[in-house]
């Protein structure tokens, strides 16, 4: 008996804290399950949707354009154009003062007149001539002929001829001028087709792009976009910054008559 009054004794004289701790472990085991909150699904299979348009900065550019040197040096005699004017193809524009290459086509000239005299007079029908001679007569013309059309290339070395037809941007030279093999004289350029290029399509695009696609061209400088499409895409890359970009050319639908080459502009090429 006495043994079991000291136990309750000592029960009551526990620590408040360990009585308390017990009627949360009392509590806790009475309490019922919470229930867990499910975690929705996620759809592994989705991929991100693919852009549908590619854009980048370009440049407005000429169709043609080409800078007429002279493959000879010598002083310049005549320009026969200003900047401005439209020239058609095979147009010569400027000419070079070479005497020597002058007096060569005259002289080969002269020496084929000659050789087709001869040839004609010993093909002309008569027994006494002897076919041999006329066969000698006809190399000779022929030989002839090849050094007049040598002389003549030389000549044309002394004029700037129009490749196609074209606007003159510009008149490096002037009259009596020398230049040298290889110095710019005049340079042309289709004005009147002016294509727009970009200058920073990256190589991370460019696989996107094909020719045929719609494009969308903003004009700065005029503050208006203009519809086109893509007609040319360079197989080779270039360097910006060290950034791999790729020119691609794009035509408008129409011409504005206030665009100019060199003026800037953005595109927006639909890639779907």
């Amino acid at each position: 008996m006495k043994n079991s009054v000291l136990s309750v004794f000592s029960l009551v004289r526990w620590p408040r804290r360990a009585v308390v701790s017990l009627g949360f472990l009392l509590v806790a085991g009475c309490a019922p399950t919470a229930t867990a909150t499910a975690i929705p699904p996620v759809n592994l299979d989705t991929a991100p949707s693919e852009a549908t348009s590619v854009q980048a900065s370009a440049e407005v550019v000429p169709a043609r354009e080409t800078r007429l040197s002279f493959v000879i040096a010598g002083p310049i005699e005549a320009l026969t154009v200003t900047e401005g004017d439209m020239v058609a193809a095979g147009q010569t524009l400027a000419t070079l003062s070479s005497p020597d290459l002058e007096y060569g086509v005259l002289q080969a000239e002269a020496a084929f007149r000659s050789a087709e005299f001869d040839y004609a007079y010993w093909e002309f029908p008569r027994t006494n001539r002897p076919p041999e001679r006329r066969e000698l007569a006809e190399q000779q013309l022929i030989q002839v002929q090849r050094s007049l059309d040598t002389a003549k290339a030389r000549f044309a070395q002394t004029m700037l001829v129009a490749p196609f037809p074209a606007t003159v941007v510009s008149v490096e030279a002037q009259p009596g001028e020398y230049v040298n093999p290889g110095q710019v004289v005049i340079v042309l350029a289709e004005l009147d087709r002016l294509l727009v290029e970009t200058t920073d399509l990256g190589e991370l695009n460019i696989a996107a792009v094909d020719i045929g696609q719609p494009a969308t061209v903003y004009v700065e400088a005029l503050s208006e976009e203009f519809p086109g499409s893509v007609t040319a895409i360079s197989p080779i890359s270039d360097t910006i910054g060290g950034d791999v970009v790729y020119k691609v050319t794009i035509k408008l639908e129409e011409q504005p008559e206030a665009l100019r080459w060199g003026m800037s502009a953005d595109v927006d090429i639909n890639v779907e």
